[in-house]
């Protein structure tokens, strides 16, 4: 992947944080194996292992935003994500009770968020990395919670691995993305 920054332009993430994305990334992995190969688990349970995830992304996503430079167009997407992930999780933590129609009405809503961020966080992005990827993983995002939000009963049935093969896929490509950042900073030092 190559760059287009002026030289003295600040990274769009700060410098050694791709580790904070490989965690993002790995409890995503786990999330989703654990929703597709352990098809004994209640929903309740599953409620409160996406809300746990939720939390620990939401969380480290606002470390992120942290270490972003005040100022920075990233940094606002970044805090953004991570508030709505902590709420969602929240939510999920505190009401585990909840019926499958609201469990796929909060995760559209969740996709349907992330979705908008990691379209418009692309959109900020453009001029400073070639193909960055979320554009095209926030398509599939809004899409995906959109399909969710509009025919929930299509979906209740296989919940367990719509947000499985959803972590899968999201964990898969911040995992990416951490290689390609930490590539990156191998080679600017």
């Amino acid at each position: 992947m190559v760059e287009r920054m002026p030289p003295g332009a600040a990274a769009p993430m700060p410098r050694r944080s791709w580790w904070l994305i490989v965690l993002r990334g790995a409890a995503a992995v786990i999330f989703g194996l654990v929703a597709i190969f352990w098809p004994g688990i209640s929903l309740a349970a599953l409620v409160t292992l996406f809300g746990a995830y939720a939390l620990l992304d939401g969380a480290v996503t606002l470390l992120l935003a942290l270490r972003v430079a005040a100022g920075s167009p990233g940094r606002s997407i970044l805090t953004a994500t991570g508030i709505a992930g902590l709420i969602v999780g929240l939510v999920s933590v505190l009401w585990p009770q909840a019926t499958v129609a609201l469990l796929i009405y909060v995760l559209a809503g969740w996709l349907v968020l992330f979705g908008l961020i990691a379209i418009t966080h692309s959109l900020q992005m453009r001029k400073q990395i070639v193909d960055w990827p979320f554009s095209r993983g926030g398509i599939v995002l809004l899409v995906i919670g959109l399909l969710l939000a509009l025919f929930p009963n299509a979906v209740a049935v296989a919940a367990t691995w719509v947000l499985g093969i959803l972590a899968l896929l999201i964990g898969g490509g911040l995992l990416a993305f951490a290689w390609r950042r930490q590539q990156r900073d191998r080679m600017v030092l």
